[in-house]
């Protein structure tokens, strides 16, 4: 479509456009990406993109699930993963950049940017917002395998040992604990039963590794031990994974007696 000014000159529709609203050809913008997938207590990259055209700062934050974006850094509350600006103008154009993100959870994330302008003498972030966005991302628990065995059979009151097979795509606490079985099974985490000796409690991150404890002398009976990989500083409370092996202390092998024959 073509327009004709008042002398005859024929103009493109979006040249007149830029030229009667100049600010309407280049609003300004950003949009926010994160690689790779992100995994609980395991750190990923989160860019954005943006154009401005004067001076701005970009604000990026991580929400909780359920927990939406504000309509500026301050009153948002979530985390801000960007760090404050003293005594900058901020950046205008074409520009990008990038911030690591640490999840401390699993679920519906939402992660949140905002361009501010500059404002204050030293505190330069925490203007007016002139462009925002918001990107769900799905956090997923790290992949964790727990497999228990013993190497050989329990005799009754003879110490044995039992074999942790253990790993995890994010450090771990791996517990290993034994109980007299019941129909209960294992308790739900080891902070559960008090006083309980841990015949394993090892940290470790990647793997397969092997893990071995040893279990002093059993009666006769059957017994549960149930393993648990817990995150760090959650107290035992919520295991990510957890696994248990029944084991029958059978009766001890008998001895024979040899006799000498009489002749």
């Amino acid at each position: 479509m073509r327009i004709h000014t008042t002398r005859g000159r024929v103009l493109p529709l979006a040249m007149l456009v830029a030229l009667v609203c100049p600010s309407a050809a280049a609003a300004d913008s950003i949009s926010l990406s994160v690689a790779p997938q992100p995994v609980k207590s395991i750190t990923s990259e989160v860019s954005w993109s943006a154009y401005s055209e004067e001076g701005t700062f970009p604000a990026v934050a991580a929400n909780n699930p359920g927990v939406p974006c504000a309509a500026n850094p301050e009153a948002d509350d979530g985390t801000l993963l960007t760090p404050a600006h003293l005594l900058e103008s901020g950046w205008s154009g074409s520009y990008t950049g990038s911030v690591n993100f640490t999840p401390g959870g699993s679920g519906q994330y939402t992660l949140c940017g905002w361009l501010e302008t500059p404002v204050g003498l030293l505190e330069m972030s925490g203007g007016p917002v002139t462009a925002s966005t918001s990107l769900p991302v799905l956090i997923r628990p790290p992949a964790i395998t727990l497999s228990l065995s013993l190497p050989r059979p329990a005799v009754p009151h003879r110490r044995f040992t039992i074999d942790l097979v253990a790993s995890s795509e994010a450090s771990r606490e791996f517990v290993v604990e034994g109980f007299a079985a019941t129909r209960r099974g294992c308790p739900v985490n080891y902070a559960a039963e008090e006083g309980a000796d841990h015949l394993i409690d090892r940290e470790a991150l990647g793997g397969p590794w092997l893990f071995a404890g040893n279990v002093e002398g059993l009666r006769a009976g059957s017994y549960i031990f149930c393993a648990w990989a817990d995150g760090a500083h959650d107290e035992g409370l919520y295991p990510e994974e957890t696994a248990h092996l029944l084991v029958r202390v059978g009766a001890a092998p008998s001895r024979r007696r040899h006799h000498r024959a009489r002749r």
